[in-house]
């Protein structure tokens, strides 16, 4: 509104014609201006990056060494699941893969043996082909052992649950002795350099393009967030008819996920057409009256006529119908009824 405000300090100021500031009515034109219109709406402050974290394994909850509020970084431990009984599987399956593979040596070593002597026709070609297909069959029981051996040394790094960036701890709702399930949520964290606001807007407010940076107000408090990108997403909800907008903000904003902000959408009103306004102070108010004081340019008086207005635009009212631009309105009701 500062446009608005700006136009109406150059308002012409008509003094009367007696020498005497007394008896001098302030009085303002009725100006045609072009408004900027402006929205506003609640936001929430939202994590760019935010997860969740929940168990892939079964196991009695070890030690929790992190709470909520806590800050952490990318690989620190935040909480152990006991592995105790894993560990025991993977070495039992890590124990027959070996005997397997000394099992497949031996097959090997007795294979090239039974070559040679099929070589000097001393044993059948049938002979031979039973100790190849034995040979192949163990190295095929070796490969799934250590396939599972290996995906058992894999699980057990399931068991230690690390800090997957540098961030904050949102909650903890878990202590050290429970049981742990798969899918059970353990903790959750987010990552405080990079936060959005999530806004929803009406489809009819966007009509006119995506609004870019310059165009956005986000207000915390007294606080002004800088907004960096602008991001809609493709879907627009059915009941309300708004759409989604994710207000990417510049880093180092004081604030976090689930704090209420207020978004206001800034448009200009160029090629529309162009509105009467009056000063606020030039309305007065009697039951179910709305009316001004106008300035008659035959007569010289002040005679109240009755109007209707439209929206307040700061110290400025939108003027519907009832006056015309360039009309003069007394800025001092009361004055006017006293003349």
């Amino acid at each position: 509104m500062s446009r608005f405000l700006a136009a109406f300090l150059c308002l012409s100021v008509f003094l009367a014609g007696s020498p005497t500031m007394a008896q001098t009515p302030a009085l303002a034109k009725v100006q045609s201006l072009s408004a900027t219109r402006s929205a506003a709406y609640d936001g929430q402050i939202e994590a760019v990056t935010q997860t969740r974290m929940a168990a892939q394994v079964p196991g009695l909850i070890k030690q929790v060494l992190v709470k909520a509020g806590d800050q952490v970084s990318k690989g620190q431990l935040l909480l152990e699941i006991d592995d105790s009984q894993a560990r025991q599987q993977q070495a039992a399956m890590q124990a027959q893969a070996a005997a397997t593979r000394a099992q497949l040596q031996a097959l090997t070593s007795e294979l090239q043996r039974q070559q040679q002597l099929f070589e000097r026709n001393y044993i059948s070609k049938g002979a031979l082909e039973r100790i190849e297909a034995e040979q192949r069959a163990t190295r095929a029981q070796l490969n799934a052992q250590q396939a599972q051996a290996s995906a058992a040394a894999v699980q057990t790094g399931f068991f230690r649950i690390t800090a997957p960036y540098d961030g904050i701890l949102i909650d903890v709702p878990v202590e050290q002795g429970d049981m742990a399930m798969p899918g059970m949520p353990l903790l959750s964290l987010f990552d405080p350099a990079a936060l959005r606001v999530g806004v929803s807007v009406p489809v009819a407010a966007l009509a006119g393009g995506l609004p870019d940076t310059s165009q956005i107000l986000v207000s915390h408090g007294q606080q002004q967030l800088a907004v960096s990108a602008v991001e809609q997403l493709p879907t627009a909800d059915a009941g309300s008819q708004t759409r989604r907008l994710r207000l990417n903000l510049e880093s180092g904003a004081n604030a976090v996920p689930g704090q209420s902000v207020k978004v206001r959408l800034q448009r200009s009103a160029a090629g529309e057409q162009q509105r009467l306004f009056i000063p606020a102070a030039a309305v007065v108010r009697r039951a179910e009256l709305t009316a001004v004081y106008v300035q008659s340019a035959t007569t010289g008086k002040a005679l109240l006529r009755q109007v209707r207005l439209g929206a307040n635009e700061g110290e400025l009212v939108e003027v519907l119908s009832g006056l015309a631009e360039g009309e003069q309105v007394h800025l001092d009701p009361h004055a006017a009824n006293r003349e």
